[in-house]
């Protein structure tokens, strides 16, 4: 069963049961792009029909495997170097976006340093 992103609170519960994803490592990343239709000579696209599925191995608590999913996304980047996550931020900013990084959130220049997402949604679930 997926835990929604709401508001603050859901964000403490998601980085407490998650551990913030410490000592993570992302084992898959899918994305989805629906909302790419023909209109005569060019195309249409509607970013409400986008999803990225993340599946993060966290290995600080006993090997859990954490899927996240965003939809309508604004935009979106996956860094791989191999490291682990040390911490994670999550925050609603200003204009409704959820922000999801895969670091300490300083500002958004530094965010892009990392990877993240910004999406009007976010849910997760521990896999079992």
């Amino acid at each position: 069963m997926f835990n929604s992103i709401k508001n603050q609170k859901d964000i403490k519960i998601f980085l407490d049961k998650t551990n913030s994803l410490h000592d993570g490592y992302v084992v898959g990343v899918q994305y989805i792009n629906n909302g790419i239709s023909s209109i005569g000579d060019g195309y249409s696209f509607n970013p409400k029909q986008t999803k990225l599925i993340l599946r993060i191995l966290v290995t600080s608590i006993c090997d859990a495997l954490v899927e996240i999913e965003f939809e309508n996304l604004l935009e979106w980047q996956i860094k791989d170097n191999q490291c682990d996550i040390v911490d994670t931020s999550v925050i609603i900013n200003e204009q409704g976006w959820i922000v999801w990084v895969d670091d300490t959130y300083i500002n958004e220049e530094e965010m892009k340093k990392s990877s993240y997402a910004i999406a009007k949604s976010m849910k997760w679930r521990v896999v079992e």
